[in-house]
């Protein structure tokens, strides 16, 4: 069995795991023929590691005191001292190289270019985030009345089924296909509040869907290539391997915690998860480095991002307290 508080208790390892496995996906060009490189193709599911994760973390924010603007203010504060920086400064590098449209540089601004046709655009994961926050006030209260399995069936289906009306955008279908697996992890937040453990069975049943998610995966480029990126083959499977993952991944850590070795990998890989946005925001800068300085640059573009978002995080502090 497994607590559902091990689970909660390592969510910064599972968010350290996910930007490490995003980080392997975007710099597989550069790595040797091996097989971790075609393995390291599907890594991409690092960000649905991102959203079970956040999944767990908005439904205990919502939960805190059901209140929709105060969960989104909790939710700006936390992420805009990051991403405005960063956003700034990603539209005056644009505007200083190809230039950049007054609509494109308000749509990343505003983090809804992700929605939009409309270039130059960054990543669309900035748009799905702020989407899932946008809806969790709606799916928090909805997670906690899936009290059976039924439920939870007709709810996780049903949030399929609104993804399909998405096949064939390219732009909006990596992000619709990722609330299913946002939803989970607020279904696993609000289960524990019904009882403490995950049985046996279940367990076992998640780690079985990760080799089942991983086979789809893996086999369907083979018989359905078209269908892959323009109708969600690359992303509904991961609905199947994410839960068991993460589940995982708190057993490892659980384990590690054992050892005074494994107590320090744990603190350090709760740093790393504890700044994972910072990374994903600023990677996309250094990706067209040789590796090793791939990673130097990564690691000093996230510590000049972090220690900006701080002074304005204790700045805005001040204001209140005046």
């Amino acid at each position: 069995m497994m607590r559902f508080q091990t689970i909660f208790k390592y969510r910064k390892n599972i968010m350290a795991a996910a930007i490490v496995m995003i980080l392997m996906y975007h710099t597989k060009g550069a790595w040797p023929e091996i097989a971790l490189k075609k393995i390291a193709g599907y890594f991409y599911g690092g960000v649905d590691l991102f959203f079970f994760a956040s999944g767990i973390g908005c439904y205990f924010s919502y939960s805190r005191d059901r209140d929709a603007a105060a969960f989104l203010r909790r939710r700006c504060a936390r992420i805009l001292p990051i991403y405005l920086p960063f956003a700034l400064c990603w539209i005056a590098v644009e505007a200083l190289g190809g230039g950049i449209s007054f609509p494109a540089a308000l749509a990343n601004l505003f983090g809804v270019h992700g929605f939009l046709d409309i270039a130059p655009s960054f990543n669309w994961y900035v748009s799905g985030m702020w989407l899932s926050y946008l809806l969790a006030p709606f799916l928090a209260p909805l997670a906690k009345r899936c009290d059976s399995r039924g439920k939870v069936i007709a709810v996780v289906l049903a949030l399929l089924l609104f993804s399909c009306a998405f096949w064939g955008d390219t732009q909006l279908i990596i992000i619709v296909t990722r609330l299913p697996v946002f939803f989970v992890g607020m279904l696993f937040a609000a289960e524990s509040e019904r009882r403490d453990t995950l049985s046996k069975t279940e367990l076992a049943l998640l780690l079985v869907l990760i080799p089942v998610g991983a086979a789809i995966l893996w086999e369907s480029p083979k018989f359905f290539a078209d269908l892959v990126w323009s109708h969600g083959l690359a992303w509904y499977p991961m609905l199947l391997i994410a839960p068991g993952l993460c589940a995982a991944v708190a057993a490892l850590s659980a384990w590690l915690d054992r050892f005074a070795v494994g107590q320090q990998i744990n603190k350090l890989l709760g740093l790393l998860g504890g700044i994972t946005f910072e990374i994903y925001l600023v990677h996309f800068w250094a990706l067209e480095k040789p590796l090793p300085l791939f990673l130097v640059l990564t690691a000093l573009y996230t510590a000049a991002l972090h220690i900006v978002s701080v002074l304005i995080r204790k700045s805005l502090a001040k204001r209140n307290i005046a």
